[in-house]
């Protein structure tokens, strides 16, 4: 049973969050919404001891920083793709989650600003991530010691970077940890509409002011396996885990996700939590929230030694 800070966020979010992305139609208006509230929450979120350093990787169009937290270990890297519907980014609310992360993983994290839609569609979120990746192993960073991590839209831009990883002929990573993640933009799973008032933090496609996927996708089609990694060949891909809300519209991605991973052969754990809301762990004051980080920090450790 979910907690009641739980209970009272979910009708808080459905006040107020879902009602933003069902009736403001102006992407700007969004992001001028988002960012006050990610300046005056987030940073008051952002535990004691996390140092922020922006760091400028060599032919990047796109911002990135290290995330530390005191005491971790600098050589286990996690590289964050924050989510936000490809159009939108949260850099402080995101820090705050990660940064409790990399504490319970001792890791430390880089995070990655990619590229945002409309002002740049796919492939530019995609090249980013494994510009980013590149350069981690360019600095002699061992792959092995490296996760690849993302919730939501970056959950799903998390399973295309692997899946780019692999046609570069990179070496793969330790493991991938995946929240909430949107990994079929087709918007065609049966929870996209099953679970449409059960989300208390995304209106249904059908009811959004704002379709960010015709905006995503540029001239890319919804099937193409980088941009919705749901349909990509999941062969030597490592370890992956995700979790997901049993009451949100995304859960048939993750329960896909499992189903094809086994096909290929690749350890995949679905940890499904009950009505809980999209990405719950980036809120700290959540029972669940903790408990959620604290495992995935497990998995982490367990898979890049």
């Amino acid at each position: 049973m979910q907690s009641w800070q739980t209970d009272l966020l979910n009708l808080q979010l459905s006040l107020s969050v879902k009602p933003v992305f069902k009736y403001v139609g102006s992407i700007d208006r969004i992001r001028q919404m988002v960012d006050f509230s990610d300046g005056l929450l987030g940073k008051i979120a952002i535990p004691r001891g996390t140092e922020r350093k922006a760091v400028k990787l060599p032919g990047a169009k796109f911002e990135a920083e290290w995330v530390t937290a005191d005491g971790t270990d600098p050589e286990r890297v996690l590289l964050y793709l924050p989510g936000g519907a490809y159009i939108i980014r949260m850099p402080n609310i995101h820090t705050a989650m990660v940064s409790k992360l990399c504490r319970n993983a001792n890791a430390r994290a880089l995070m990655v600003y990619y590229r945002l839609a409309p002002e740049d569609p796919f492939p530019a979120c995609l090249e980013d991530s494994l510009l980013a990746y590149q350069w981690l192993l360019d600095r002699g960073i061992e792959p092995e010691k490296i996760a690849i991590a993302g919730d939501s839209a970056g959950g799903g831009l998390t399973l295309s970077t692997l899946l780019g990883i692999k046609e570069r002929g990179l070496p793969m990573p330790g493991c991938a940890y995946m929240l909430s993640p949107l990994l079929d933009v087709s918007d065609q799973a049966p929870s996209r509409w099953k679970n449409a008032i059960s989300d208390t933090a995304l209106p249904a496609p059908k009811k959004r002011a704002i379709n960010p996927r015709p905006l995503y996708l540029g001239e890319n089609e919804m099937d193409d396996p980088m941009v919705s990694p749901i349909n990509g060949d999941f062969t030597d891909l490592p370890p992956l885990y995700i979790q997901v809300s049993d009451s949100e519209m995304l859960l048939d991605d993750s329960l896909r996700l499992a189903r094809r991973g086994h096909t290929y052969g690749v350890e995949v754990t679905v940890d499904i939590w009950h009505k809980v809301p999209h990405v719950w762990q980036i809120f700290g004051f959540l029972p669940e929230s903790q408990e959620a980080l604290e495992k995935s920090a497990r998995f982490l450790r367990d898979n890049t030694r």
